[in-house]
């Protein structure tokens, strides 16, 4: 049945002029009781009953405890859709005490039975007028599949046929189909219980739209996602709604295509962890999708077992490449993390949605040369006229937004076809005045250096014009006052010769004497991927440690002095 059937046959249940005791049935999560508290919400002005009382058997032990809970829960209808709470205790507290303190004045037999008792008779009594309180009230019964072992069902239906035939009460009861088994009572009884049923088993679009029908830009996106994936678990995709609220306000104003990014992976990883059978890849999988990895080839030795993995891995990234998941990125992880967790990390999404950002802007500003390469890699026609054109427009109006690899990509198409003559001025002039701009001052911040032989001599030349200009000890006074500058200052250290190192020390009367000298001798001790580098440190600790050996052996004392440095000997 449909959601707008399932939810007029409830409204009429509730309007009706005929108590009734009835059955909304479906499968595990498809939101029965989401969609109860909706009729509640739309309709409760205009119930029947003039109370309201929703009561969950989660864990309740005996008949005593149902019937309490079913009186502690009671609201005027008008309140219906929020919790019961204080201002409820109070009225249901006032309605017990008027009717205590009534039967105390009328001298009730019952009240005299008790007194008879003692003290203890007192609470047996409350209880029983608690429960006679309980009439003309609409009564929602959720979780039976989870009440207490203490509890029968015999008894729960026993005490709905009583509320309905003799307390003036119509009674809904929300129960998942399949959790109970075809021996419990409750398939004995129910025919006597409930004049009928309500089967609700909602499509994949009416469950997004119980949850995702709000319009939003955030919902609407999310709406066609979970549609993709095939998720109608009510409760899958409240749970992917709260995960939302956690991230919405740190994505609020940013790109749309950032928001889309975070939208699409976070209803997958949801899936992947909550869903259970329900969901085609673990969130492993889905972190580790996209990464390199080697293809099978066909192995007269495989097992079936093995030909069997490789099928289902096939499966899984066939699964993703559809949906619309390509790899997993830095961000797509942050949005994962958030999901593993259980809440954001919103320092990490910020910067990494900084670095999208940034990404995106970067890809405006040199669109053209991103049409340029889509000229290059759509044919292989004979066009090299239009494709050079293409990037010489590219140029012109973008270099100066164009990264270091955008440059070396770009190269490698004028040396392919001979045009090294036309392209190297353009390599200059970005070296000289757009490089500068980017603020890279240290060697060590270049991840991949480029392949162009004539970029990449240019970029080292680069990095050469940034050595200071100065004697041994301005550079010592610099590596102390900026130590962001290391590199150009180790640049410039390593261009002195032994002489300056040995006349640097020799002349130097300080007391942090130790730590000048360390400072230069730790270089010894740093590794580099970067054959060059790695020489230069080498070359500035040998001039250090040979200048300190020397001038140890001019003297006892020297020699002496020395020995706090001879641990750098080996």
């Amino acid at each position: 049945m449909s959601v707008s059937k399932v939810k007029a046959a409830l409204v009429d249940f509730v309007k009706g002029e005929k108590d009734r005791a009835i059955v909304l049935k479906g499968d595990w999560g498809t939101g029965k009781t989401h969609l109860w508290k909706q009729v509640v919400l739309q309709s409760r002005d205009s119930f029947h009953k003039r109370n309201y009382s929703y009561v969950s058997l989660f864990g309740l032990n005996s008949l005593k405890d149902l019937k309490k809970s079913i009186y502690e829960n009671k609201v005027y209808r008008e309140r219906a859709h929020i919790a019961s709470d204080e201002s409820s205790f109070e009225e249901n507290l006032k309605d017990i005490s008027g009717r205590f303190a009534g039967w105390m004045r009328k001298g009730s037999s019952l009240f005299n039975d008790v007194s008879a008792l003692g003290v203890k008779g007192i609470g047996p009594m409350v209880e029983s007028l608690q429960f006679i309180r309980v009439t003309d009230t609409l009564i929602c019964l959720d979780d039976f599949e989870r009440k207490g072992s203490g509890l029968h069902d015999r008894e729960v239906l026993g005490l709905i046929s009583l509320l309905v035939e003799s307390k003036n009460c119509r009674v809904v009861m929300l129960l998942n189909d399949g959790t109970l088994k075809s021996g419990d009572d409750f398939f004995s009884y129910h025919e006597k219980v409930f004049d009928y049923e309500v089967t609700f088993n909602p499509s994949i679009d009416e469950s997004v739209k119980l949850v995702f029908g709000s319009g939003s830009f955030f919902h609407s996106t999310l709406a066609e996602n979970v549609t993709k994936l095939e998720i109608n678990n009510i409760r899958l995709l409240k749970k992917i709604d709260f995960f939302v609220g956690l991230i919405e306000k740190t994505l609020q104003g940013c790109n749309e295509h950032i928001i889309e990014k975070a939208l699409l992976v976070l209803p997958l990883a949801v899936l992947a962890k909550y869903g259970g059978d329900a969901s085609k890849v673990d969130l492993d999988f889905i972190i580790a999708h996209g990464q390199f990895r080697r293809t099978s080839l066909p192995d007269s030795d495989s097992t079936n077992e093995d030909d069997e993995a490789i099928r289902i891995e096939a499966e899984k990234t066939t699964f993703l490449q559809e949906y619309g998941f390509i790899r997993c990125s830095e961000f797509d992880l942050a949005i994962i993390n958030l999901v593993k967790k259980g809440y954001a990390d919103e320092d990490l999404i910020k910067k990494v949605v900084e670095e999208i950002e940034q990404e995106i802007r970067h890809n405006k500003d040199v669109a053209l040369l991103r049409d340029a390469w889509r000229i290059y890699n759509s044919s292989f026609q004979d066009n090299e006229s239009e494709v050079l054109l293409a990037f010489e427009n590219a140029i012109k109006v973008g270099l100066e937004k164009f990264s270091l690899e955008d440059l070396d990509s770009v190269a490698f198409l004028y040396y392919g076809l001979g045009r090294d003559a036309e392209i190297q001025p353009v390599i200059d002039k970005f070296f000289s005045e757009v490089y500068p701009k980017h603020g890279v001052t240290d060697i060590d911040d270049i991840i991949q250096w480029p392949s162009n032989s004539y970029v990449r001599q240019s970029l080292e030349d680069f990095f050469d014009g940034l050595v200071f200009k100065g004697s041994f000890s301005e550079f010592m006074q610099a590596a102390f006052e900026n130590p962001n500058n290391s590199y150009e200052i180790i640049k410039g250290l390593a261009s002195k010769d032994g002489n300056d190192f040995y006349n640097y020390f020799a002349s130097l009367n300080d007391h942090a004497f130790s730590f000048h000298a360390r400072l230069l001798l730790k270089l010894g001790n740093t590794s580099f991927s970067n054959q060059d580098d790695a020489l230069i440190y080498r070359d500035i600790f040998i001039k250090t440690f040979e200048a300190l050996k020397e001038l140890s052996e001019t003297t006892a004392l020297n020699k002496l002095r020395m020995s706090k440095f001879m641990s750098y000997e080996p």
